[in-house]
């Protein structure tokens, strides 16, 4: 990594500590009271000892949280802005479950963050723009959910390394916009949404796998590339800067 870009990111990591006034145990203990962590289908060690423990939850050998997966453990209610809070987070599995509500605009402190995926809940509003801020993402997955609204335009100028997005069986509307830009990227799926075009003339001439159409009478979850446990392989999401 270069030296400059590794002063940024150290920049970034240094205004989420500024922002965040919690530690990332307060941070998790606050997510769990949220959403519902009594009923999760496993919630082994949680609010018990080291948070390195606590099921689903990965750390780095400082202590800090990486990776957070829980993904189809019957998570119901509302994400807060405590979702934020994790500098050296980069792997956010909360997809398969019951999350309701808006993403919160603190979905943009993650400044580590390469793997995100929300697929399959059942989040509304529009999609996050903060998001953007996060520019180091390589997967995104926001499926399977009742977002509305246009794409925001920063989706396709701020993820130079995004290889895949997932933004099928919503509700949004206006243009597609042209995620081609992306030297990386290479699948787009958007079907099933109200888009002014379904499928748009640059859909037509990428070498990118796009799925802009098809049946959406039961929607199909098709599985995402199942990456964050390599995260540090080479082909499969580790960061290289040009």
């Amino acid at each position: 990594m270069k030296f400059g870009t590794t002063l940024v990111v150290l920049g970034l990591i240094a205004t989420v500590f500024a922002q965040c006034v919690i530690t990332e145990e307060e941070a998790l203990m606050n997510m769990y009271v949220a959403l519902g962590g009594d009923s999760w289908t496993d919630n082994t060690n949680w609010n018990t000892g080291d948070v390195c423990t606590w099921y689903g939850i990965g750390c780095n050998i400082d202590g800090y949280v990486v990776s957070i997966d829980l993904s189809n453990n019957n998570l119901v209610g509302l994400l807060t802005d405590d979702i934020g809070c994790f500098p050296y987070l980069k792997s956010l599995q909360l997809n398969d479950n019951e999350i309701s509500g808006p993403v919160p605009d603190a979905i943009g402190n993650l400044p580590s963050l390469k793997y995100l995926n929300l697929d399959n809940n059942l989040l509304t509003g529009p999609l996050p723009a903060t998001l953007c801020a996060d520019e180091h993402l390589q997967y995104i997955y926001l499926g399977h959910n009742l977002f509305e609204g246009d794409i925001p335009a920063c989706y396709v100028t701020s993820f130079t390394f995004v290889k895949e997005v997932h933004l099928d069986c919503n509700l949004l509307t206006g243009d597609l916009l042209d995620f081609s830009v992306y030297e990386y990227m290479f699948e787009l799926r958007s079907r099933c949404n109200n888009f002014n075009v379904e499928c748009p003339a640059w859909t037509e001439t990428t070498d990118m796998l796009v799925i802009c159409s098809g049946s959406c009478e039961d929607c199909p979850i098709v599985p995402p590339t199942q990456c964050p446990e390599f995260v540090e392989v080479e082909d499969c999401g580790l960061y290289y800067p040009p």
